[in-house]
């Protein structure tokens, strides 16, 4: 019975010790493809809104970015986000909307396979009716844009052919974005201090354990 017993406290000590070198912190995925950003006060920041949905407003500053991202919208556009610098000749027009319009093709670091990034990023100054949104917006640029079901798929021939590609370290193929209107979720910050906050109270339980198991051993050994 006290073999039985000691069996029992070392298969607990071996299983907690398994389970800890087993617990490792999920990867969120990273996807290529254009980043849409906006403006607040002159500055970037990450689109909270599509561009099919976004609607345009007068003296609108709105970027695209070509980009590897995971969670973190990554680094803005490197142009400026002033209005009045980046279209100081678009003269206002009565029952129009100007937008100004950065294109940001990023560097070869993030292209694809046999693709070679344009040199220069682009800037448009259009100017749209009342009513239409920042994809309007971008449709009215002197630009070549290739989309599918609502995604920005590339600008100016950049990229070739993907559309919004899953990037991993596992997979040597990259496999294609859900389009706007069939988005995966994404993990938000809340949801990521969720899992570690489980895997915190599983680590805790299994420090339990373990005192438990410790003390039946010392217990067996003192009866001995």
């Amino acid at each position: 019975m006290m073999q039985l017993k000691r069996n029992i406290a070392i298969a607990i000590v071996a299983s907690f010790f398994t389970t800890i070198f087993s617990i490792t912190p999920a990867s969120a995925a990273d996807y290529r493809y254009w980043t849409f950003w906006v403006t607040t006060s002159d500055q970037w920041s990450s689109a909270q809104e599509g561009a099919g949905t976004l609607m345009a407003t007068d003296q609108m500053v709105t970027g695209w970015k070509f980009a590897i991202t995971g969670v973190d919208p990554g680094t803005p556009p490197a142009e400026s986000a002033v209005f009045a610098e980046l279209c100081p000749d678009t003269a206002e027009q009565a029952g129009g909307l100007r937008v100004a319009i950065v294109v940001d093709f990023n560097d070869q670091a993030v292209a694809p396979e046999g693709e070679v990034p344009p040199s220069q990023n682009v800037v448009s100054c259009v100017t749209i009716n009342d009513g239409q949104t920042a994809l309007d917006a971008l449709a009215a640029a002197d630009l070549e844009i290739r989309e599918s079901s609502g995604l920005v798929c590339g600008i100016n021939g950049y990229p070739k052919e993907e559309c919004g590609v899953e990037i991993t370290s596992t997979t040597s193929e990259p496999s294609e974005m859900v389009s706007e209107e069939d988005t995966a979720p994404v993990v938000t910050s809340n949801e990521e201090m969720s899992e570690s906050s489980n895997s915190n109270f599983q680590l805790i339980g299994l420090a339990a354990v373990l005192v438990v198991a410790l003390a039946v051993i010392l217990k067996m050994r003192k009866k001995k």
